[in-house]
């Protein structure tokens, strides 16, 4: 983790920044004639050591803010921490889902010392099925603590093992998330007792451990949040797709068959009144008049139908449906369209097709709108392990800053087609010089399903 200081070597107090110099701060070399020289080296002790607490805070500050995971902080705060206070053992519980007990975790630091592995290997053991004392009496209470002859508390082999290691004082720190338990430190001294300024700081250290808690599970939850607004996106575009396709098919079918019937009977009707010697120019006239609505209903009908789903692209496939719909978008608003494809490239699955599709679509209809151009070039390759397809015109370009801001509905349409199909698009330009969709998905989209 970067930022962490090198923790393989036992430091001295004051060891994890460069010493105060006393004489600049003050302080004289020489001792006071009126004090011991003992109590003027317990004096320096005690200023280095909390020197070396506040050291501690900042490092443990920094690792905070820098970790990428919760594992990396717990492990640095502890080698710290029992380094510094010279403690035997230090253990980490955490609480999981399943359960608010906190559980023996991989996370701790122990002298290299025979009896302290054994006393640390049977909390490990007995803990999966009774817990820790001392994480079991921090869940209950909430609040840090702290008991001294810590044996006493203790019986049969645990007890023995405790003793042999050296064992007197044991600490229990609660990881706190707006109240709710997250975890416990465990420390184990040697010592009868603990610096009550030293106790003060692990539990603001916890503290510290608990934002970077109460931080994961915000990212995770944000995480979370995205992958359910991009799924109930996919899914709102698949119900789309399927509702498009029922109307079209339910205007085509229906509408479509009614106004070519009509347009028959019409037909029919015209040419036997002109059979039969009618000379009423006024009623064939408007008999060829309603003859002309129905053709141009027919063909709105069919149009309609077509734009809400594409016949060709089911019948044909995505490449002949792009063709199609470039000679239609050629025929409406007079920008020459250019397809570079090769045969077989875009062989893709349903979903994949309809997506690429509309994010063609979606291009052209930008182009068409605010680019100004008289050209587009549409191109598809392979890249390793992605399909690219690239729509680029010849317009008035766009200003990458504004590009940057869009909030573009059509926009960001085609990112989310893209990114349920595993992929991105991308936006590129510059003034004059035209502006380039690329849309990049992965190639195994490719023939997951029969498109029909």
């Amino acid at each position: 983790m970067q930022g962490f200081s090198n923790i393989d070597q036992e430091p001295s107090y004051g060891s994890f920044s460069e010493p105060l110099s006393y004489e600049s701060e003050g302080f004289s070399k020489e001792a006071p004639h009126d004090r011991s020289d003992s109590e003027d080296q317990n004096t320096k002790e005690e200023l280095l050591k909390k020197i070396s607490v506040l050291n501690l805070l900042q490092q443990v500050a920094t690792a905070a803010n820098e970790a990428n995971d919760v594992e990396s902080v717990l492990q640095f705060s502890v080698d710290r921490i029992c380094l510094i206070a010279k403690w035997k053992l230090g253990l980490v519980f955490l609480t999981s889902e399943d359960s608010e007990r906190p559980e023996y975790s991989s996370i701790s630091f122990s002298r290299e010392e025979t009896f302290l592995k054994e006393f640390r290997n049977l909390i490990k053991t007995r803990s999966r099925k009774e817990g820790s004392i001392l994480s079991e009496r921090v869940r209950r209470s909430r609040k840090p603590i702290l008991l001294e002859n810590f044996p006493s508390y203790l019986k049969g082999e645990l007890k023995e093992l405790s003793i042999r290691a050296g064992i007197e004082a044991a600490i229990g720190i609660p990881i706190l998330v707006k109240e709710n338990l997250v975890g416990v430190l465990e420390f184990y001294s040697g010592n009868k007792s603990a610096d009550p300024s030293f106790f003060e700081a692990v539990s603001h250290i916890s503290s510290q451990i608990g934002r970077v808690f109460e931080r994961r599970d915000s990212e995770n939850y944000l995480k979370t949040s995205g992958e359910q607004l991009r799924a109930l996106s996919a899914r709102l575009q698949e119900v789309r797709e399927e509702e498009r396709l029922l109307v079209a098919r339910e205007i085509h079918d229906e509408l479509g068959q009614l106004l070519t019937v009509l347009k028959i009977d019409l037909t029919l009707l015209k040419n036997n009144f002109q059979k039969s010697n009618g000379s009423d120019s006024k009623l064939v006239s408007e008999l060829l008049s309603m003859i002309k609505v129905a053709d141009s209903g027919i063909e709105s009908v069919q149009r309609i139908a077509t734009e809400l789903r594409p016949l060709i692209l089911e019948d044909l496939g995505l490449l002949e449906g792009i063709e199609w719909y470039a000679k239609d978008f050629e025929k409406r608003t007079g920008i020459r369209c250019e397809i570079m494809i090769p045969a077989g490239i875009l062989s893709l699955g349903k979903e994949a097709s309809i997506a690429l599709f509309r994010i063609f679509q979606e291009a052209l209809t930008n182009t068409a709108r605010h680019s100004e151009a008289s050209f587009i070039q549409v191109s598809c390759l392979e890249e390793g392990a992605f399909l690219i397809l690239k729509i680029r015109d010849n317009g008035i370009g766009i200003d990458p800053k504004k590009m940057n801001q869009s909030k573009s509905l059509g926009l960001i349409g085609m990112r989310e087609r893209a990114v349920v199909l595993g992929g991105e698009v991308s936006v590129s330009g510059e003034a004059e010089k035209g502006t380039s969709v690329i849309v990049k998905i992965p190639i195994s989209n490719r023939n997951t399903e029969e498109f029909r």
